[in-house]
């Protein structure tokens, strides 16, 4: 892929994200992380970075949406959400199931999030590995994030640890620590696109697409 075209415009302009890093950096040793796949699951798994980028590989230039209102469309590359749990046996299509989330964590403790499950895979759910064309930076979750585009961010998970199979909706960091809703699903409301470097407003639910934005 030339990478010459996954350029993000005004990326500089984007609020910084930092400070939703667990207030701090995950320490990641790449060649020992590993991740867990468990919960109900009929084949648990512990999967390097190696094995994810030797699965089949999508590309997805979608827009990121905050729950504090600002949005960003990037260019992310990395496996199906579908594809690593279908690996440990799951049938991701089962209304009843929910994914928890958790990061690597820090020494201020570990960031989870529960999403619905098949929704997020109907969404084409992925795991990043690589944004623009380079390997995610600290900020945007190295070695991993999960990003449900359908969910507003404090929902995915950045430095993913393990994807844990449940029937629980469970209440995550972000619920309990600002009272954001355990759903999670973007709503309407003005937004501002620091790509377009404008305000829009969002009339749907879900994933916001091109043609929402006038």
């Amino acid at each position: 892929m030339n990478k010459t075209v996954m350029a993000t415009p005004n990326i500089k302009k984007k609020p910084s994200s930092l400070r939703y890093f667990q207030e701090g950096v995950a320490p990641v040793d790449i060649g020992s992380w590993r991740l867990n796949v468990q919960g109900i699951v009929d084949r648990p798994l512990e999967l390097s970075l190696d094995d994810l980028l030797s699965m089949p590989q999508v590309y997805s230039h979608r827009r990121s949406m905050c729950v504090c209102l600002w949005s960003i469309k990037r260019h992310w590359e990395g496996v199906l959400l579908k594809d690593v749990l279908e690996l440990a046996n799951v049938d991701v299509l089962d209304d009843s199931l929910y994914l928890k989330q958790r990061s690597i964590g820090t020494d201020k403790g570990v960031y989870d999030s529960t999403i619905h499950l098949a929704s997020a895979v109907r969404r084409n759910a992925i795991l990043a590995h690589s944004v623009d064309g380079s390997s995610l930076p600290l900020e945007n979750g190295f070695p991993l994030r999960l990003h449900d585009f359908g969910l507003y961010l404090y929902k995915c998970v950045k430095a993913l640890a393990s994807l844990e199979v449940t029937r629980e909706n469970e209440i995550g960091y972000w619920e309990e620590y600002a009272g954001y809703d355990v759903d999670g699903t973007v709503l309407p409301k003005r937004y501002y696109a620091v790509d377009l470097h404008r305000k829009f407003y969002f009339a749907g639910k879900g994933e916001v697409m091109d043609e929402d934005i006038c």
